[in-house]
């Protein structure tokens, strides 16, 4: 597939020679490097179906024998080159005929050519700018007999040394028409979805606390990479390691904190001496909300931007968007306000704001939308803002819920002023929350810094369950902010702590000068809300009971105006895993070490996922519902589709 903007680019040029051999056919091939001209060797050729490999020899040659006739994908992976899988173009194999494919590559570590070199400038310009919103729609263009065509490698794709993927065992068909642009993502040939576009925030390391005993993270209640990944793993296929944020596998679950009762937040904490490495402890650090009465919370004045491109008809996603949204209207009152704005080539009004007795209209409305048109969600946000402000009423909750795949493809040349005007909003009092749809064509890094610009939550919606957990017991439930920009800082005492690592919340670091700073972004919590926070820290000395150090939290009210911190000392009373270890922090530590697993950081090389799976079960009698079957489920199907080694 053509892509616009290419981080790294793969030459490929098909040559059929026909050799009749055999009642069957055969593949082969050979793969050289670009820059070089030298055979790449050792490089794992896969073909699907069924799923076989096999490796280059010297010369760089691979071949399949005796292949029955149809069509095949085939990917190829080597540790110095991006995984390449040939998915756009199908090798299409006929009785007596031997297909020869010649892949030339280009080695990551090769010099850049200028175009590539701008085309990767112009992508880090756009995750630094809070990826714009211009991004160009993918093209198709059919290959002929020795012509070259440049293809990306998925972002964040699982290397072949940590995790071999089992194909799914789906009978050969033949290439869907045109139109559709393109085939239906979750269930082509059994493939994995392509264009996914995350972001890879690296993994916090441990950190000695005589150099450094201040740590600073703002507060993420969001949890779009738990359900994502989710979405992956029941598709049958391994999300990439990108795709993983600790924290937010972390904070999808529900911990049953003891809320507060005279002030708006109560720090929580526990410890436990670690079940997987005997010379650490893990400790938690938890964030509880006041809770409010839904009949006592403000008014809501909410903006829909839906968007109606061409992509948003690929896998029922509008459908699905179009569910979640009647599910919302039907949860509000009759004080609350809705308008509508809608964007595909270019953006208009759908429906003024309008109060709930006009509830039978503002269905109908979502109802008749339909998808079509290029992707101009620039223009969408910003009659969305201007919305927004027509019906903004101080003290209300005044919210724009922006329902996309994260596609842009037109408008936008100036990114930076746009994500300013975010900002500007949000200080205001209007609120940006973005929930994605869709797998395949899905830009993740987007909807994520978008509501994070926005001081609102960002959360992905793969299907009703989840579109109804997402719109009615979290959304409406809890909007009610209690506080803007929260950050919490763990001061170690650098004579009890040796070392601590933070799990997760990579993204979401602060400098530790400006925990203070007033003007520096936080988190936002609602009301009822539960952060939590894992830590995997190293005692100098071994201890039952110790003071660790001390927690502050610290926030801005909705109007942006008051400013407010609480402190507390991080008290621990260490007991065995084994016997008393606490439902909540074994929830929690379960989650947290899937992600890591997943994301195959260096603090999980030695687990396996039996060994996880063991360490889970009693949360089945400890803590049964929905939420902790489902973990153990996710689990279980990740053992099925990869293969952990204890040692790698």
């Amino acid at each position: 597939m053509l892509r616009c903007r290419i981080f790294i680019l793969l030459g490929l040029a098909v040559l059929l020679a026909g050799s009749a051999a055999a009642a069957t056919g055969a593949v082969s091939g050979r793969i050289v490097d670009r820059a070089t001209g030298q055979p790449v060797a050792d490089a794992v050729v896969t073909v699907f179906p069924p799923g076989d490999s096999t490796r280059t020899d010297a010369d760089g040659q691979f071949s399949f024998d005796r292949v029955a006739p149809g069509d095949y994908m085939l990917e190829i992976s080597h540790p110095d080159y991006e995984t390449f899988l040939l998915s756009n173009h199908p090798v299409t194999v006929a009785k007596n005929a031997t297909i020869t494919i010649e892949l030339t590559r280009r080695s990551r570590h090769s010099p850049r050519s200028s175009a590539e070199a701008t085309a990767q400038d112009e992508a880090e310009r756009l995750v630094k700018t809070l990826n714009e919103l211009r991004q160009a729609e993918p093209r198709r263009e059919q290959a002929t007999a020795g012509q070259s065509v440049g293809l990306p490698a998925p972002t964040g794709q699982v290397q072949p040394n940590t995790i071999r993927r089992k194909a799914k065992p789906v009978a050969p068909r033949p290439m869907p028409p045109y139109p559709p642009q393109r085939p239906d993502y979750d269930d082509y040939y059994g493939l994995p979805p392509f264009d996914m576009f995350f972001r890879d925030y690296g993994t916090n390391r441990f950190v000695d606390a005589r150099r450094d005993n201040l740590s600073t993270f703002a507060a993420d209640v969001d949890d779009a990479a738990y359900t994502l990944v989710r979405r992956y793993l029941h598709d049958g296929h391994l999300p990439p390691r990108d795709a993983i944020r600790v924290e937010e596998f972390i904070n999808h679950f529900d911990y049953g904190y003891r809320p507060p009762t005279h002030s708006k937040f109560r720090i929580v904490t526990d410890a436990v001496r670690s079940p997987f490495d005997d010379s650490t402890i893990t400790v938690a650090v938890g964030l509880k909300g006041r809770e409010i009465d839904r009949r006592e919370r403000k008014p809501l004045n909410l903006t829909f931007v839906i968007d109606v491109s061409g992509s948003m008809g690929y896998d029922n996603r509008l459908e699905l968007v179009k569910y979640a949204l009647r599910e919302l209207v039907n949860q509000l009152g009759r004080e609350d306000k809705i308008g509508i704005v809608v964007y595909g080539s270019g953006a208009h009004v759908v429906l003024e704001p309008s109060s709930m007795h006009r509830r039978h209209d503002i269905l109908y409305q979502i109802e008749r939308l339909r998808p079509g048109g290029s992707t101009n969600a620039e223009a969408g946000l910003r009659l969305g803002y201007e919305m927004a402000l027509r019906q903004f009423v101080p003290g209300h909750g005044n919210r724009i819920i922006l329902c996309s795949d994260g596609v842009a493809n037109v408008g936008l040349t100036q990114p930076e002023a746009l994500m300013e005007t975010i900002q500007e909003r949000a200080g205001k009092g209007i609120t940006l929350h973005s929930f994605g749809v869709g797998m395949g064509n899905y830009n993740d890094v987007l909807l994520e810094k978008l509501a994070q610009q926005g001081d609102g939550r960002y959360a992905y919606i793969n299907n009703r369950r989840e579109a109804h957990k997402v719109m009615v017991e979290d959304f409406v439930a809890n909007m009610e902010l209690l506080g803007r920009d929260v950050k919490i800082q763990v001061e170690f005492d650098p004579r009890v702590v040796r070392s601590y690592r933070l799990l997760g919340y990579e993204n979401r670091d602060v400098e530790d000068h400006r925990f203070r700073d007033n003007r520096r972004d936080g988190g936002e919590i609602g009301a009822g809300h539960e952060v939590t926070a894992l830590y995997e820290v190293v005692l100098n000395r071994r201890a039952k009971n110790a003071t660790l150090g001390t927690i502050a939290v610290r926030w801005t009210d909705e109007d942006g105006y008051e400013v407010a911190e609480i402190n507390q000392k991080l008290r621990i009373r260490l007991h065995s895993y084994r016997h008393s270890c606490e439902p909540d922090l074994r929830l929690a530590l379960t989650a947290a070490k899937f992600a890591e697993m997943l994301k195959d950081t260096p603090y999980v090389r030695d687990l396996t996922i039996a060994e996880l799976r063991r360490f889970a079960e009693p949360l089945l009698e400890q803590m049964p519902s929905e939420q902790t079957h489902d973990l153990l489920d996710l689990i279980d199907a990740a053992g099925r589709l990869g293969t952990y080694h204890s040692r790698r």
